[in-house]
């Protein structure tokens, strides 16, 4: 096991928690080979991620209050969580970058000295690619070399 800190991005909880294969794959191997103290997510991921569940969408069905708490639980025991502050909103928004959501979520993973991102959206963060590194779930073999 190595020191790198890893940030999930929302995308990637919404995914594991939908049985996406290679998020459930990712997510898994993370839990077994990252202590909880390196491993992070945020509070706006996590309210992202219920609205996303909360929602029925095409052939997806609609989480009930109840699977949203255990996601939730299942949420608290495998990550530490940031909280989100207004002021994390507004460094975002001073990003250069296009999407301000994901620039929030940049700045959170950088305060907690995140070395990189998990995402399903490689492509929203190649704007900071000198500043974290972007793995996507279905890049398995980076993931294992990066994060032993």
């Amino acid at each position: 096991m190595n020191g790198k800190r890893v940030y999930v991005d929302t995308n990637v909880l919404v995914n594991y928690f939908t049985g996406q294969n290679d998020d459930v794959l990712c997510l898994d191997y993370l839990f077994a080979k990252v202590r909880k103290e390196i491993l992070f997510t945020s509070s706006l991921a996590k309210i992202q991620a219920i609205s996303i569940l909360q929602t029925k969408k095409n052939n997806r069905k609609k989480f009930t209050r109840s699977e949203i708490v255990d996601c939730n639980k299942g949420i608290a025991m495998n990550f530490s969580i940031i909280d989100l502050t207004n002021r994390d909103i507004e460094k975002g928004q001073e990003e250069n970058n296009e999407d301000v959501e994901d620039n929030v979520h940049l700045v959170l993973a950088e305060k907690l000295k995140c070395d990189v991102i998990i995402t399903n959206n490689t492509g929203d963060f190649s704007y900071f690619r000198n500043r974290i590194i972007a793995l996507t779930p279905k890049d398995m073999g980076r993931v294992r070399k990066i994060i032993k």
